[in-house]
């Protein structure tokens, strides 16, 4: 019978890399806190919500999102313009400065899902890929939570 430990060795030190390679960030950022809202029955719009941190050397920018929950996803920001609250389309994303933070939540900045496929039910969890400019697409699983809940 062969020696079969070089085999087991080499075998275990391709799945510990793999494991690492998962739980490094791409481009030094970390995705924490999403959620999104649920939305009533025949809500054609939702909100979604996440903090990234840039843990890394250098900037990066969120420049779009999309997911099979809505058939556009678009990056918009809440505003106070003379008084009245309007939201605005950012089409060029958001810089997420080396060692800083983009906080996307209510009232803010956040994730437009337009046209949803399906209501936002409480309790369960949609998909949505980030796209960096940099640290390339990262899908994150979103859970959705009652507006009571936040």
């Amino acid at each position: 019978m062969r020696n079969r430990a070089p085999f087991i060795v080499i075998g275990l030190l391709c799945i510990t890399s793999l494991l690492v390679a998962a739980c490094v960030p791409a481009g030094g950022l970390v995705i924490k806190d999403a959620f999104a809202r649920a939305t009533p029955s025949g809500a054609q719009t939702g909100g979604a919500f996440v903090t990234i941190v840039n843990n890394g050397q250098e900037a990066d920018r969120l420049i779009s999102a999309s997911s099979q929950a809505a058939k556009a996803v678009e990056l918009h920001e809440t505003v106070d313009e003379n008084g009245v609250m309007k939201m605005v389309h950012h089409p060029e994303g958001w810089e997420i400065p080396a060692g800083g933070t983009l906080e996307l939540k209510p009232g803010g900045k956040h994730i437009m899902l337009m046209d949803l496929a399906a209501p936002l039910e409480a309790g369960k969890q949609i998909q949505i890929t980030l796209n960096f400019e940099k640290a390339g697409a990262k899908i994150i699983e979103v859970p959705v939570k009652a507006m009571s809940g936040m």
